[in-house]
């Protein structure tokens, strides 16, 4: 079996693709599109997957995979033939039907709905159901969900604008706001961030870089105004500092110095705060760790879940609005 399990899926896939009916035929770029629904791969790994599927001993496929030049995609020699046919281990039906559940959180984009018949297949051809007889995976393997869909019907129209480079225009209420707004936007990139999706741009008024929550978008229509991205923006770098979704524009990333229980600092090493996480100090009773960021409301939120458990050691700044904010809910309490 690959070492690698994702390779495994997009064997899946591949296979999928090449039996299916209604689209047969596919070429080296279809097969990297329906493998992206997984993750992001290069002509050069499906190029390898391919080979791997016809000569790898290990893998024990040898599928009769040939590139049909009338057709100007694959097929396989022997109409009949599927890697399903061969027996999988345990290990390979948690693996995928992981990977079924998990595609299905993001059912309506049209990403997955193009490659949908692929997708569903793979659960199919293993028979994974039948083959786990008394196990079923919902039952072991439970896939964070967010409690409402709001907001994800704009995220069809969102990518296909990013696309086409297309401005949208849409109403907007803020969660504080009894008021709505109008906004025009040239889409960048759309973001997910605690199970809210996030659409990133520069606004057509004043061409700040801006972010909505799909959530609060009351209405949507794309444009015909065509744009450009920005040269200099790169969507990597513009959240490299950011805590949680929100990025200022008029802040610069500061080191935040925190000092955390034994007990909480287990889970802070385990699932660091942000990428920038370091742990600068380590005894019995704490750990202190250094985090750079851009201050953020979320950043706030997140140190005043800890309770007792953190203390904020720098900025002065920062150590005073917690201390502020703890002194406001003791007095709500007592009152």
């Amino acid at each position: 079996m690959p070492k690698n399990k994702q390779a495994y899926i997009r064997y899946r896939i591949i296979d999928s693709c090449i039996r299916s009916k209604q689209k047969p035929f596919p070429t080296k770029e279809e097969l990297i599109k329906a493998c992206e629904v997984i993750a992001s791969v290069s002509m050069r790994t499906i190029e390898q997957d391919i080979y791997d599927m016809q000569h790898d001993y290990e893998l024990g496929y040898f599928a009769p995979i040939k590139y049909d030049r009338l057709q100007k995609g694959y097929c396989y020699e022997d109409a009949n033939y599927s890697i399903s046919n061969i027996p999988l281990k345990e290990n390979d039906l948690y693996a995928l039907e992981f990977a079924v559940a998990l595609l299905k959180q993001f059912e309506g984009i049209d990403t997955v709905v193009q490659f949908g018949e692929a997708v569903s297949k793979i659960e199919d051809y293993v028979n994974v159901r039948s083959l786990m007889t008394d196990k079923n995976v919902a039952q072991v393997i439970q896939l964070e969900k967010g409690t409402s869909g709001k907001g994800q019907e704009f995220l069809n129209p969102i990518l296909n604008a990013i696309k086409a480079q297309k401005a949208i225009a849409f109403t907007y209420k803020k969660f504080d706001s009894s008021s709505e707004k109008a906004h025009t936007i040239k889409p960048y990139v759309l973001k997910e961030y605690r199970n809210r999706w996030y659409v990133t741009g520069k606004s057509a008024a004043n061409s700040a870089i801006v972010t909505f929550g799909l959530d609060r978008i009351l209405g949507l229509i794309t444009t015909q105004q065509s744009f450009t991205i920005d040269a200099q923006f790169n969507a990597s770098d513009y959240f490299k500092y950011s805590f949680g979704i929100s990025v200022s524009n008029q802040l610069s990333p500061e080191t935040i110095v925190l000092q955390f229980s034994a007990h909480q600092a287990k889970y802070i090493k385990s699932q660091p705060l942000h990428s920038t996480q370091q742990i600068t100090m380590e005894s019995s009773t704490y750990s202190a760790i250094e985090i750079t960021v851009i201050p953020s409301f979320e950043l706030k939120s997140q140190l005043l879940s800890y309770g007792s458990h953190v203390r904020v050691i720098a900025p002065e700044w920062l150590k005073n609005e917690i201390k502020n904010e703890l002194k406001k809910s003791l007095k709500q309490n007592e009152e």
